[in-house]
């Protein structure tokens, strides 16, 4: 077992099996060679490989093997990434795998996401006869990554605000501010991005579970927090009073995983990762009910930055709503025109009714204010409060006074929360 700890992440890997020696000619494998050109210079020196793959996952599956073998296979792998599409060719960027030796690397597809031919054009000092063998053994060890992946355990650190009780599943674990993750990988730098892209959406999940924003340990919301107060105030939607107060510090300890979570999360970690497509409606509307959540808790704290956090928190919460309907309603016809037309807020306000009857005017009073905030500007407040309150009128706002500081009443999280939790337990009853 090895461990490898990058910057906040300590990476363990269970086993190395890397395996040694080229695909024969003629044995089980050579499907897979026949699929390349055989690594032929081309362009002046260019070493071109045609890999012809027909799906982004399998491309993708690919090229992540690619990067690992040629890491392990140099000893370096530093990159200038700069990708840019020309026509159905895509300049990556430069890869520096010596100290003077640069490789240019460019694909090409037929289909969009899915690899034709890689171009590697070297650059620098290096005998080109051995290069060539390097990379052609390189391509063909990544057209199996089957052969290379890795499974490996990955730990993190949450704010250090957070702490939870214990919880554990086959593929993750929780416990105080630490949180656990397996994740599959072909070296070590491989195995800690995967953690850190799962981490984000497994953060995303304890967030919607527990109702508070759950982040990592050094971000700008944790920085926040321990430089604030840690009270809380709750507020009214309806009439802006305070209702209460809360000390953070207790909202945000002994959190509890509920059990029905940490199974999906569970789930959610057993899948093959499918990096564009990998996300269902459901993981992306809780992506957004976690911005949601993050903008409100900002909104309520004397952050002194200049930002419209509470139009930022609604924007997200009603965006968790668009994306859970998805696929719900077929779009209706235009009588006049004939065109087909869509009518995102009333899937919004038929979910909110469908859950609980009646709150389709208060979620409409919601996504009114979003539509204000996003197609014309308007703030919900002034922000301009210093401790003392100065009532001045306003032309547009629902009480006919200009309020001075934005505010997500508590409601409209728990109202959210609970309408997608509805559409999957109801998913056919809208």
């Amino acid at each position: 077992m090895m461990g490898h700890v990058f910057d906040d992440f300590d990476i363990k890997l269970e086993a190395e099996v890397y395996v040694a020696g080229e695909v024969a000619e003629g044995d089980d494998n050579g499907r897979i060679v026949n699929r390349m050109c055989g690594g032929s210079p081309m362009n002046d020196g260019d070493f071109v490989f045609g890999v012809g793959l027909k799906s982004n996952k399998e491309t993708n599956d690919f090229l992540r093997c690619l990067w690992a073998r040629m890491a392990a296979t140099f000893g370096k792998l530093a990159w200038q990434y700069s990708p840019l599409r020309i026509g159905n060719a895509i300049i990556v960027g430069i890869a520096c795998i010596g100290d003077n030796t640069r490789l240019n690397i460019n694909l090409t597809y037929k289909q969009r996401g899915c690899v034709a031919s890689i171009d590697f054009a070297p650059e620098g000092i290096f005998d080109y006869d051995t290069l060539h063998c390097q990379l052609k053994k390189c391509v063909k060890e990544a057209l199996q990554p089957e052969k290379y992946i890795r499974k490996a355990f990955c730990k993190g650190k949450l704010d250090k605000c957070i702490s939870f009780q214990k919880k554990s599943r086959k593929n993750f674990s929780i416990e105080g501010d630490t949180i656990a993750l397996k994740v599959l990988g072909y070296d070590d730098e491989d195995c800690a991005t995967m953690f850190k892209a799962q981490l984000l959406q497994v953060c995303n999940f304890l967030t919607f579970d527990t109702s508070r924003y759950i982040t990592l340990s050094n971000t700008l919301t944790g920085e926040i927090r321990q430089n604030h107060n840690f009270i809380t105030r709750l507020f009214d939607g309806n009439t802006g009073e305070v209702t209460g107060e809360v000390e953070k510090n207790i909202m945000y300890q002994n959190l509890v995983v509920s059990d029905r979570m940490a199974d999906y999360i569970d789930s959610y970690l057993d899948r093959p990762y499918g990096y564009e497509e990998h996300f269902s409606n459901f993981d992306k509307s809780v992506q957004l009910f976690a911005q949601g959540v993050r903008n409100e808790e900002l909104a309520g704290m004397a952050t002194g930055l200049p930002e419209p956090y509470a139009e930022q928190a609604i924007v997200a919460y009603m965006s968790a709503l668009e994306i859970i309907t998805l696929g719900d309603k077929e779009p209706e016809t235009c009588k006049c025109c004939g065109q087909m037309r869509y009518s995102i807020a009333r899937r919004v306000t038929d979910l909110a009714n469908a859950a609980i009857e009646g709150w389709g005017e208060f979620v409409k009073g919601y996504y009114g204010d979003r539509s204000k905030y996003v197609h014309t500007g308007l703030l919900l407040s002034s922000n301009s409060y210093i401790c003392r309150s100065v009532p001045l009128m306003s032309k547009s706002s629902k009480t006919g006074m200009i309020v001075q500081v934005g505010r997500v009443g508590d409601s409209l999280r728990d109202m959210v929360k609970y309408c997608i939790e509805w559409h999957e337990n109801n998913t056919n009853a809208i």
